[in-house]
């Protein structure tokens, strides 16, 4: 049985990570040292991301975790990483995946070596796995030549004289040739079919779930069975050992990571496994707590804003620094909120430490380490032409010097009192704080109370009655 690491996200390393002082920091170099290439990610990281990829750092001779939420699997050792406003009964990472991601899986619990976290794996394996073929079938399904051999009367394509001779000595009416056809009936959508049926057949509410958020997926899958069945076990073992070369198609380019995802499911190999083609190990699968955030923030105000004279964008984009007519560089706010066509409200998703510790320990005083992001909002701003801006940070609710729920108002200069920056904290309730200790509880506290009062805050600012 594997032994079980517990750590937390943006969290400073323990000193007794394991009582082997050696296997200790061997640990750790493998954590320091792990790449974007050994670990499958929620949302997939880009080429940019892939490079500064870091699960571990080193800062002041401490050692961190940064903003991954997950589990992997490294030196025969199962390292789970929780958030931060977890505690054992992790109702906050439970309710943000599901109100955020329609991730309606408890994948999470339990986490103890007596749980089997390959079937941990398997459900995050599938949430990454329907994201992917979303993704791919945006191009329709991947398609190839193939090559059918048949011997019958409706002669097409080539004949083949020496299989004719070898099947039909006698005149039978019958002719042996062979064809080829670009056909989505091929062994790689046949591999990526069996390994949805099995996650189907293993996490059937799961599955259905997922179906429901991406109805593509489903209409992906109902193509697959209308022209293919699901390989048996031992079909499926050729398969994966046959399908060994790359997608390298520009337009099926997506279909590749849905490939190399089948392989993982297929090999049911728990976390330790290989791909196929390049023969590396995959160590687990990692959540992107800063993305999800990010997702949080567009999910409780959507509903909220559209209709009241305002629109919602997520991620809306503005060029800047353009030289011969193309850009240098591009603003991507994580949320702009507009009226009549007119900058009104941007709001940037903060998950890390720093902005937290502001509203916390420093009743709103921000230091050196949030240098970059509120340059960063001072640049949307600018490139926006908006007069309010905002941080929306998650703060744990029993810790807080500030009056909670409230929100801090900054101006930007004395010159120019009419442009505003905001720091907007949600407050996250202790499991212990809630009734009876469950999360339905957690859920009531943080849909009812905590929620709210954060829309009104955003109301307020944008001045709807």
């Amino acid at each position: 049985m594997s032994e079980l690491i517990t750590l937390k996200d943006y969290s400073e390393l323990p000193n007794n990570l394991q009582s082997d002082s050696d296997e200790a920091e061997k640990l750790r170099n493998c954590l320091l040292n792990l790449s974007a290439d050994q670990v499958l990610s929620i949302p997939e990281m880009t080429e940019t991301e892939k490079d500064s990829f870091r699960i571990l750092t080193n800062f002041n001779g401490k050692y961190w975790t940064q903003n991954y939420i997950g589990l992997l699997q490294i030196e025969e050792k199962n390292v789970f990483i929780g958030s931060r406003f977890d505690d054992e009964s992790f109702f906050f990472t439970q309710y943000i995946l599901d109100r955020a991601l329609g991730m309606n899986i408890n994948i999470l619990q339990n986490m103890d070596p007596g749980v089997g976290s390959g079937d941990i794996l398997e459900q995050l394996l599938a949430f990454v796995f329907a994201a992917q073929i979303e993704r791919a079938y945006r191009k329709g399904l991947y398609r190839r030549y193939r090559t059918y051999e048949c011997n019958d009367s409706k002669v097409k394509g080539k004949i083949d004289i020496t299989r004719h001779i070898r099947l039909n000595p006698l005149n039978n009416g019958k002719i042996a040739y062979s064809y080829r056809e670009y056909t989505a009936d091929n062994d790689v959508n046949k591999m990526i079919f069996t390994a949805y049926t099995y996650l189907q057949k293993r996490h059937p509410n799961i599955m259905k779930n997922l179906e429901k958020k991406r109805k593509t997926v489903g209409e992906c899958i109902t193509q697959f069975r209308n022209i293919m069945q699901p390989a048996s076990r031992q079909e499926a073992q050729k398969l994966v050992q046959r399908e060994r070369r790359k997608i390298t198609h520009s337009v099926y380019h997506d279909w590749e990571e849905v490939r190399k995802t089948a392989i993982l499911i297929l090999r049911h190999m728990g976390i330790f496994v290989r791909d196929a083609q390049a023969e590396k190990t995959i160590h687990g699968v990692l959540i992107n707590m800063n993305w999800v955030w990010e997702q949080y923030l567009q999910s409780i105000l959507e509903d909220e804003i559209k209709g009241k004279g305002y629109t919602f964008q997520p991620q809306d984009e503005k060029n800047i620094f353009i030289r011969n007519k193309n850009p240098l560089h591009t603003l991507k706010p994580d949320l702009c909120i507009y009226k009549d066509e007119k900058s009104a409200l941007i709001l940037d998703a903060k998950y890390k430490n720093a902005w937290s510790d502001a509203v916390q320990n420093k009743n709103g005083n921000f230091d050196e380490r949030v240098r970059e992001d509120y340059f960063q909002i001072l640049a949307y701003m600018y490139g926006f032409r908006c007069n309010k801006a905002g941080i929306f940070c998650p703060c744990s609710a029993s810790n807080s010097s500030h009056s909670e729920h409230e929100y801090y108002e900054y101006t930007i200069t004395k010159d120019r009192e009419k442009e505003k920056f905001y720091l907007l904290p949600l407050y996250i309730p202790h499991s212990q704080e809630s009734k009876n200790n469950s999360f339905k509880s957690f859920k009531e506290v943080m849909e009812k109370t905590n929620e709210p009062k954060f829309k009104e805050q955003v109301k307020n600012i944008l001045e709807i009655s």
